[in-house]
């Protein structure tokens, strides 16, 4: 087992903000104000309180089966057989995360930094530095996510200086102009922005608390957080920005501190995104340590050699992350990527959760 100590409650809630939030900061509001413009913010509200009921449908399963991670008890749910197939399509799926988020930030950084860098250069620095982290232990990965808070509120500061200058608060006005249909349509793209909260399928037994009602605390806080967050961005974004310049601004946030004039410090851009770098690689790393451990216990006995599969699989990300050097893969990527957010954090842990409750009634019989 990948684990010499539990982790805290603390931790915990660093490791769902830092993996929830991403890539996804720098496009939101974009994404949503598609479908609902300046009541995009409420697309995100409806956003975290979908994610909010994954989280609970996510820790009723782990609270069934306290002492194990989802890789050892799924077998006990629908068999072997099953059960190691469902291992290896996580293992997928996380690995097909862990590339989502290093094709992204380096398609952000090719296009506003390092315009004459190779692709495969950039993609091969972030997968190096991505499997360095995630080939440590939980612990350790706990204690690195902890410590990139701080980076985090630095970000958070710069958007706070950078955010409030030639806007106009009559963007917000009048509040729910485009109707509940393009507000749930706009919701769809938010929850995908909330994804993140499932790696307590993983870390569920490795939480170190005195009951297990305070995870479900710390996973609300967490993800409470993030909304709130989330909500900052898009006020900020709809103060500066028109409807339809929105929809021509894929990172409106850059956008924003590109534009902005500090005399303390020059191109404000290339700051964050430097620094939200730190933040991004957080998810990275977490997604590529969850793709070793299921696919650790695909086959009779667990794979041990926790590194190994790590690099195996950060290689496989590398190989696959060169190709979208064609920039126009990218989108298709992503929509396949929000149908498998869909899949597995949502869809199997409620299956799952429904098939045990029902085996706990048929046994108890």
């Amino acid at each position: 087992m990948i684990q010499l100590k539990k982790i805290s409650i603390n931790q915990l809630i660093c490791l769902v903000i830092l993996n929830q939030v991403g890539v996804s900061v720098l496009s939101v509001p974009f994404e949503m104000s598609k479908f609902s413009g300046y009541d995009s913010w409420m697309s995100l509200i409806i956003g975290a309180i979908i994610a909010q009921i994954g989280i609970f449908f996510v820790y009723q399963l782990g609270k069934t089966y306290p002492d194990r991670p989802i890789q050892e008890y799924i077998t006990s749910i629908i068999g072997k057989p099953l059960g190691w197939i469902i291992n290896f399509l996580f293992a997928a799926y996380c690995a097909e995360s862990c590339l989502m988020v290093v094709v992204a930030y380096t398609d952000v950084v090719n296009r506003w930094l390092l315009f004459e860098t190779p692709w495969f250069v950039l993609i091969l620095l972030l997968i190096l530095l991505t499997g360095y982290i995630a080939s440590s232990t939980l612990r350790s990965l706990s204690t690195i996510t902890q410590s990139i808070m701080f980076m985090f509120l630095v970000a958070f500061v710069i958007i706070l200086i950078s955010g409030f200058g030639n806007g106009d608060i009559r963007h917000f006005l009048p509040i729910g102009t485009h109707g509940i249909a393009p507000i749930l349509k706009g919701a769809i793209p938010s929850i995908w922005a909330f994804a993140g909260y499932e790696i307590l399928l993983y870390v569920f037994p490795f939480v170190k608390c005195k009951k297990k009602n305070h995870i479900l605390v710390a996973m609300s806080i967490a993800n409470g957080i993030t909304t709130l967050f989330y909500l900052f961005i898009s006020f900020i974004v709809t103060y500066n920005f028109s409807e339809q310049q929105l929809r021509h601004i894929p990172e409106p946030m850059i956008f924003i501190l590109r534009k902005f004039r500090w005399p303390v410090v020059q191109s404000l851009d290339i700051l964050f995104i430097t620094i939200w770098l730190s933040v991004s690689i957080v998810t990275a790393y977490i997604y590529l340590f969850l793709s070793a451990r299921y696919l650790a216990f695909i086959g009779k006995n667990e794979n041990r050699n926790h590194t190994l599969l790590v690099w195996l699989i950060a290689i496989l990300c590398f190989v696959a992350g060169i190709f979208f050097a064609k920039r126009q893969l990218i989108p298709k990527f992503s929509e396949y990527h929000n149908f498998a957010n869909f899949i597995f954090i949502m869809l199997l842990p409620t299956i799952l959760l429904l098939i045990s409750f029902v085996k706990k009634k048929v046994a108890s019989k």
